[in-house]
């Protein structure tokens, strides 16, 4: 690690070996503690950003191969080669969105070289490149004139990965992307694709690649919201109603007696907008779990075992 540069596995707490599924618990830990919906200090919204930075490298396999390479520095954030003439794939442009070319319609996938910002020697690059032009129509004779064989340019897509947090991804947001404001839609998803028609380089059309940070309390299983509360033994045996966060606000859920720990409940039409199907909205699913007094006392432990001793059963038998 490179001095100075940041330790994203320090930063979420993680081992360098950690898998995928370590990186999500531990983005899923620090968030609902630094999370700007969950705490309004100033010094925490400056947290949960690097937070979230750790983890947007970290759980994307190319990225994160590239930072244990090479540190912050990979492509993502202009490390060796990164944007130059030489890169390969995706390049780094002006807000830290990736982007690489593709052909238009009816091409197969192609890589450019840039030799802008290279001063001197980029010319030199251009005219050594323009050179395979020359190998028709004139001749070696000096002072002959050749004149290079130039295709006319193509149209070729641009795509770009963009970043979107939960909410915005749920209600829709918006983009300045080249001069351009992008509408991203309400119900994206990760991997959801924005098309924007003739922003691409000379008449190509423009995608966006969109990724959405995870958020403390809800994950999206296509267009239903999933999360996670928990209740007191007392709740589960006696039942209660009990308040539930939904992305509306929070509401009062009824939870019936005898309730287990790990049963899911269903709230119709509390999800995201259905992209699939126009003006309907997926539903909010809790899975309930159940928590036990952080402190017994011998009260409680003697009741119980009267309970036990009159009341006998065994759930682990088939």
């Amino acid at each position: 690690m490179q001095i100075g540069m940041k330790d994203f596995y320090q930063i979420l707490g993680v081992p360098r070996g950690a898998s995928e599924n370590e990186i999500r618990k531990a983005y899923r830990r620090l968030a609902k503690m630094y999370h700007p919906d969950v705490n309004k200090d100033k010094a925490a919204e400056e947290k949960f950003k690097e937070i979230s930075e750790a983890y947007n490298v970290l759980s994307d396999s190319k990225k994160r191969k590239e930072y244990d390479m090479f540190g912050a520095g990979g492509s993502f954030g202009g490390g060796p080669f990164a944007g130059g003439p030489f890169g390969r794939g995706a390049r780094t442009g002006p807000g830290g969105y990736q982007w690489e070319f593709r052909s238009g319609p009816g091409g197969g996938r192609a890589e450019g070289f840039d030799f802008e910002g290279m001063g001197g020697l980029g010319n030199l690059f251009e005219e050594l490149f323009q050179m395979g032009g020359m190998r028709q129509g004139g001749s070696s004779r000096r002072g002959t004139t050749h004149t290079p064989a130039r295709e006319e340019p193509k149209a070729r897509d641009i795509e770009i990965e963009t970043e979107i947090d939960f909410l915005e991804a749920v209600y829709g947001t918006s983009r300045r992307i080249q001069s351009a404001t992008v509408k991203i839609p309400a119900g994206v998803d990760n991997g959801s694709k924005v098309r924007v028609a003739g922003k691409g380089e000379n008449g190509g059309d423009l995608y966006l690649n969109i990724r959405v940070t995870p958020h403390p309390i809800f994950w999206r299983e296509g267009a239903d919201v999933v999360c996670e509360i928990p209740i007191t033994i007392y709740e589960a045996i006696l039942g209660a109603t009990i308040p539930v966060p939904t992305l509306d606000g929070t509401t009062r859920m009824k939870v019936p007696k005898g309730t287990a720990s790990g049963q899911k409940f269903r709230l119709k039409g509390k999800g995201c907008p259905d992209l699939e199907n126009k003006g309907t909205k997926g539903d909010q699913y809790v899975i309930v779990r159940i928590v036990p007094p952080e402190k017994s006392d011998p009260e409680l432990e003697k009741l119980i075992e009267e309970w036990a001793a009159k009341h006998p059963y065994n759930p682990r038998e088939s």
